[in-house]
């Protein structure tokens, strides 16, 4: 080791405090960099399962392919996994309600197809011999047929024909083409699990039949084939599948690939398609993720964003590392002197400086991938509590070669650039301007001239603090300009996790339910008693049962204030709809009595609900107009036509008014309340039918209980049960991960700007400690000095505030306007985390300053002035 580096390392060891805080700096910007690295890799690799999970493992699927050309896949170099699914036949299910759907539709699987082809268990195990079958769950809600775990079911199973040909899940069920099931033979088959909705490669939403899957070891008649190709195959995978089909591999390769085929080209690949030896399907989704997922536009999108968030991490870093080496280099000017003027070369003390980053380096991109990875894996934890029940995805942890090579690059990068102006800077140094320390001294004397009111209101405290600031402006740029970054993206975050929180509370502001129920009774009347049942819970404060659809009034009288803002908005209309709520029994009785009328006095049972807000964006003004209007100008005793296919019907009003049922809060529409009977009526003339759609609206004190209860009581039926409460929840849930996120981002970005102003306020305190002891020696006390270093605490605030605020409110304009689709906003200034930001950052400085001269104070005057080293 030379005599450069021994000296290094020595200045290292007595500059400890110095030496700890940039490897912190380091620390944390590679550990942010890994974390955030990992994550996005981790994120890929979940996504990966779980596109494998509700897709299957595999990246094509080739249906009817003879058992006898099943070893021609085999022995396909290319081709790495086969999963196996034979059909056994279809059987009719008389139980099914779903007139496209009336058919089971039993395969069997081997144990390897069983676990890769995204058959996830619910209840039960899965087959293990030709007399056990499993059924999906929505055989119970979507054919309403209730088969259990453990039943035992006779199937007549055969061969589904139509038009003479044998149909497969790929024909759809055409009522107008007749169609039978052929050879049937009964099998015996005992239920033994409970799976959800297979793939759509498995079954289609399109498919007639209700897959029901059993266990076979080894396939004996034609099958469905799902395969895997090698990583290296994969690259090339449209051209082996076309080689496989036997179509052209120029053509479907160029189609595949998002070429524009010309008319003749695509009429041929068509052609060639519909004579192929196979039908087939492709797993593109997961295709993409594991060869190229910055292909995919959300996938592609991410990786932009954490390449953008890892450039803002390096240059918030390069600012942080380079301040603490331009530091080190300001201590060691003279030393740099003494050495160039005994022969050391420039590149000698260039390398010297490297060497000095080299070590820095070695303790702290270490730690920062250590810290990284921890922070990941936290991180993970805590994103699967809040996203499980969000949107059902499990995050898996993963450690990524890949990823932690990018962040070791990236801190090398960083300590690099942080350290090339020290080293040139420090290698340009002459040796006589070193030794006498000169080359600090140069002022202008008009740059540092000082306001006369900062003299008049903070006295020579003041001005002596105004001028250290802008005699070592550069100095303290660095720390300016990390709180500005700090400040600026904690007040545009803060907005946005504002927005976004008020988004979920608006979804529960703007309505007075928390439950509904959307049911299809199909004009059963003991559905219709299960229904009013539901109502007696205790748990219920208020409910609403309707039907509702939307009618076309004929000639309709609108309003002169409607009629206006039509003729301002350059917009006319001949014909309106209007939203029709048919109240159910008791609902509407409790209607009358909101609105305060009673039944027996309503002579017409049609109450015309008009009044709402009216939005009208001016474009020449480039305002959002809002206007409280009525629509119409119907009174009592008016008839109201409605049309539909020239059929008419008129529905006379018998009260007008502003007060909305409940579940109609929102005032964004006007409305025709009736009772059950007038809206049968209305069904029955203008559409020759019943509705049997009911919605039942419920507010409750206990929903998640009440929900619970509800699908019990109605199990079987046609029904969907929405929580709002659990969708604000899962919302909040999604959001609080987000604010974690950002929350966490602004903090580790902080960290690395405050290490970065402690080491440039307490460095820059100390290298000054001989101008305070001159100044103490000339009659200033410890107040005024402290008052001094006080008013440069502000003065420095002030203008990284000013900037930061400004900066950050503008931020938060945007993304208020953007989160709003740019016209439907009230910009609202983020007065909150401006307040917060204005008292943290007083605090830091301020703190920070006080702990560096509390230290100097210790000092012994003279000793100080006397002492000429730095």
């Amino acid at each position: 080791m030379n005599l450069l580096n021994k000296i290094t390392i020595k200045n290292l060891r007595l500059n400890k405090k110095r030496t700890i805080v940039t490897i912190i700096g380091i620390t944390l910007s590679v550990a942010l960099i890994c974390a955030v690295a990992s994550m996005y890799n981790s994120g890929v690799y979940s996504l990966i399962n779980y596109e494998k999970q509700i897709q299957g493992n595999f990246h094509y699927a080739y249906y009817n392919v003879p058992i006898e050309n099943v070893n021609d896949f085999k022995n396909n170099r290319k081709i790495d996994e086969i999963y196996y699914f034979e059909e056994i036949g279809y059987a009719k299910i008389k139980e099914s309600r779903n007139e496209y759907k009336p058919y089971a539709f039993i395969g069997a699987m081997d144990k390897e197809s069983l676990s890769n082809l995204s058959l996830k268990l619910v209840e039960g195990r899965m087959p293990e011999n030709d007399g056990e079958i499993i059924i999906p769950t929505h055989l119970r809600t979507n054919g309403l047929v209730e088969y259990k775990v453990g039943d035992t079911v006779t199937l007549s199973v055969g061969t589904r024909i139509g038009n003479g040909k044998k149909l497969t899940q790929k024909d759809r069920l055409e009522k107008e083409i007749p169609e039978e099931i052929i050879n049937t033979k009964d099998i015996t088959y005992k239920i033994v699990g409970l799976v959800e909705r297979p793939s759509k490669m498995v079954e289609a939403y399109s498919s007639p039949g209700f897959t029901f899957i059993t266990y076979k070891e080894k396939m004996t008649n034609t099958v469905s084939l799902f395969v895997r190709y090698n990583e290296e195959s994969l690259k090339n995978h449209p051209k082996i599948n076309a080689n496989i089909l036997g179509v052209d591999e120029k053509l479907f390769t160029k189609y595949y690939m998002g070429g524009m085929l010309t008319e003749s080209e695509s009429l041929k690949l068509t052609k060639e398609i519909e004579k192929a030896k196979y039908s087939f399907d492709i797993n593109s989704y997961l295709i993409i993720l594991e060869m190229d997922p910055l292909n995919n536009n959300v996938i592609g999108s991410l990786g932009n964003v954490v390449l953008i968030v890892c450039l803002i991490i390096v240059i918030a870093s390069i600012f942080c590392i380079k301040n603490s080496f331009d530091i080190s280099i300001t201590e060691k000017i003279r030393q740099y002197g003494m050495l160039r003027s005994v022969g050391a070369t420039k590149k000698q003390i260039k390398k010297n400086v490297f060497y000095e980053a080299f070590i820095l380096g070695l303790f702290g991109i270490p730690l920062g991938i250590i810290f990284g990875l921890l922070a990941s894996f936290i991180l993970v934890i805590v994103s699967n509590y809040y996203l499980s029940d969000s949107i059902g995805l499990i995050l898996e942890f993963k450690i990524s070669f890949i990823a932690i090579i990018f962040s070791v690059i990236l801190g090398c990068l960083t300590i690099y650039l942080s350290s090339l102006r020290s080293a040139i800077k420090a290698s340009r140094i002459s040796p006589i301007d070193a030794i006498r320390s000169s080359q600090d001294i140069k002022t202008n004397k008009k740059k540092i001239k000082t306001s006369k009111l900062i003299y008049k209101f903070f006295g020579i405290s003041g001005e002596i603090s105004k001028k250290n600031i802008k005699r070592n402006k550069r100095k303290y740029r660095t720390t300016v300009i990390s709180i500005v970054v700090s400040v600026t993206i904690f007040i545009a975050l803060s907005s946005f996790v504002h927005l976004a929180y008020s988004t979920a509370d608006d979804e529960l502001r703007d309505k007075d339910y928390n439950i509904r129920v959307s049911i299809f009774t199909n004009n059963n009347h003991d559905v219709y008693k299960k229904v009013i049942e539901t109502t007696k819970y205790d748990s219920i404060n208020n409910y609403s049962l309707e039907r509702n659809t939307g009618l076309e009034i004929k000639k309709p009288k609108f309003s002169n204030d409607y009629e206006k803002i039509n003729a301002a908005a350059e917009y006319s209309s001949s014909t309106e709809y209007l939203s029709i709520i048919g109240l159910e029994g008791d609902s509407f009785k409790k209607y009358l009595a909101k609105v305060g009328i009673n039944e027996s006095n309503l002579i017409y049972n049609a109450i015309l609900v008009d009044r709402l807000m009216y939005n009208y964006y001016d474009t020449e003004k480039e305002k959002l107009n809002t206007y409280n209007i009525r629509v119409f100008d119907y009174q009592v005793g008016d008839k109201i036509v409605f049309d539909n296919n020239n059929k008419e019907l008129d529905v006379t009003v018998g009260y007008v008014t502003d007060i909305r049922p409940f579940a109609h809060k929102s005032n964004s529409q006007t409305l025709l309340v009736v009772n059950g009977d007038v809206y049968n009526s209305l069904m029955q003339t203008l559409f020759d039918t019943d509705d049997s759609n009911y919605l039942l609206y419920i507010n409750s004190s206990n929903p998640n209980k009440l929900q619970n209860d509800i699908e019990k009581l109605l199990q079987g039926e046609t029904v969907n049960v929405y929580n709002i409460s659990e969708s604000v929840n899962r919302m909040n849930n999604l959001f609080t991960l987000i604010t974690i996120f950002l929350y966490g981002f602004i903090i580790v970005i902080s960290l690395i700007g405050v290490t970065n102003i402690i080491n440039t306020i307490t460095t820059n305190m100390y290298l000054r400690r001989r101008e305070f002891a001159m100044l103490k020696s000339i009659g200033m006390t410890k107040k005024e000095l402290k008052k001094m270093i006080r008013l440069e605490s502000i003065f420095i605030c002030f203008r990284a505030l000013l900037f930061g605020i400004i900066l950050g409110s503008v931020l938060a304009y945007f993304i208020q306007y953007y989160f709003h689709d740019g016209t439907k906003f009230h910009y609202v200034l983020p007065i909150q985390a401006i307040i917060i930001s204005i008292i943290l950052v007083y605090l830091l400085i301020n703190v920070i300053m006080h702990y560096s001269i509390n230290r100097i104070n210790k000092e012994n005057v003279i000793e100080t002035i006397r002492n000429e080293n730095i």
